[in-house]
């Protein structure tokens, strides 16, 4: 992964599950470790709700990673939302 501000980062992951239009899940095998589930819920036609989780081993090492976390994912949830109006 190549980051605007510092440069390249290890970004390596195993996909766990695929179920088309369902869930999506992987575990991070390069730091930091996690877990991830997105799962997709049809609520309308034109509208999904996305639920979104990240796994942490324990609760400090969630802690350590929230401050970081939080803002970034919610740049890549706009950069997403900018992307599926222009389907």
């Amino acid at each position: 992964m190549h980051g605007p501000e510092k440069g390249n980062y290890e970004n390596s992951s195993v996909f766990k599950t695929v179920l088309p239009n369902k869930l999506i899940s992987w575990e991070r095998k390069s730091q930091p470790l996690f877990d991830m589930e997105i799962a997709f819920e049809k609520l309308e036609e034109n509208k999904t709700q996305i639920l979104f989780k990240m796994i942490f081993a324990t609760a400090e090492e969630c802690e350590k990673m929230r401050k970081f976390v939080e803002p970034k994912n919610e740049e890549n949830f706009n950069r997403l939302e900018r992307e599926i109006k222009t389907m």
